[in-house]
């Protein structure tokens, strides 16, 4: 995965703030859904994005690591989304193999998986330019009776 600079994944997580109730894209579940080990990387997505969409930042904080939750609070007048297209989970190298997606600490874990996200984005700052946008969400867990949190995210 293509790492973004901190700003942009910041200004990434305002974006999911506003819009998307009305795009024909992806049904964004509440954040207050329950999230447990049979919970699809996919659906992680769609209800952490729905969180933030919602502004319940402590819904979309519990479906992170803690590494991820402290990268810094979402802006109060963010850009928006629209038509957001949430991507099959691509299953990505074992902790410790070479390739491993992600910093350190997604490389920590047992499991790892990509869910790539396209959206059309307006009114983001430099950092993030208008249009069709690429994005993606690491997740991961250490086994399969753990829910899929988000570890990293940035650029497809």
């Amino acid at each position: 995965m293509k790492r973004t600079p901190l700003l942009a994944v910041v200004a990434l997580s305002a974006v999911v703030l506003s819009a998307c109730a009305a795009s024909p894209g992806d049904t964004l579940a509440p954040g207050a859904a329950t999230v447990d080990s049979s919970t699809s990387p996919e659906d992680v997505v769609r209800t952490y994005l729905g969180a933030l969409q919602g502004g319940d930042q402590a819904a979309a904080a519990a479906l992170t690591t803690r590494p991820y939750s402290g990268r810094g609070a979402w802006a109060a007048d963010p850009p928006t989304i629209e038509d957001v297209e949430v991507s099959e989970a691509i299953t990505q190298p074992a902790a410790g193999a070479g390739g491993a997606v992600g910093e350190s600490h997604a490389q920590e874990h047992a499991q790892a998986v990509l869910v790539p996200v396209t959206f059309e984005l307006h009114g983001a700052d430099t950092s993030m330019p208008d249009g069709q946008t690429a994005w993606g969400y690491l997740l991961v867990r250490d086994g399969d009776t753990e829910a899929w949190r988000i570890a990293d995210a940035g650029s497809a």
